[in-house]
């Protein structure tokens, strides 16, 4: 007796299963992203060491952005929302960093790493 028709029939339902699982991740990125940037503190830029030392603030306009220029984008226009470290989610003026895992930065925030974003 031949178990290759049932060989078969075990790779197909294999098959079958992974690739519709493989939508399901992807969906689960997306909720857990918006869920998990909501969830996050906002970085406070009086008390966290990092944000001290990247000279981050919440309001971009009120940083010498001109001293610390980066190439890329007039200095004027370098905000965290075109920055390469923010996250591509946004909720309501802020998106989470790189550069401050676990906490979250202004759109219109500014910090001496800003990098244009690739793309």
């Amino acid at each position: 007796m031949s178990d290759k028709p049932m060989n078969k029939s075990r790779r197909d339902a294999v098959k079958t299963m992974l690739g519709g699982l493989a939508a399901v991740p992807v969906m689960n990125l997306v909720a857990t992203a918006a869920a998990y940037a909501q969830e996050l503190p906002a970085v406070d830029p009086a008390t966290d060491p990092t944000a001290q030392a990247l000279k981050y603030v919440h309001d971009a306009s009120t940083a010498d952005r001109a001293a610390a220029a980066r190439p890329g984008l007039p200095p004027a226009e370098q905000i965290c929302n075109n920055c390469n470290f923010h996250q591509p989610y946004e909720e309501d003026g802020w998106v989470a960093c790189t550069l401050f895992p676990g906490k979250k930065v202004a759109t219109e925030g500014w910090c001496t790493s800003w990098t244009l974003q690739a793309g």
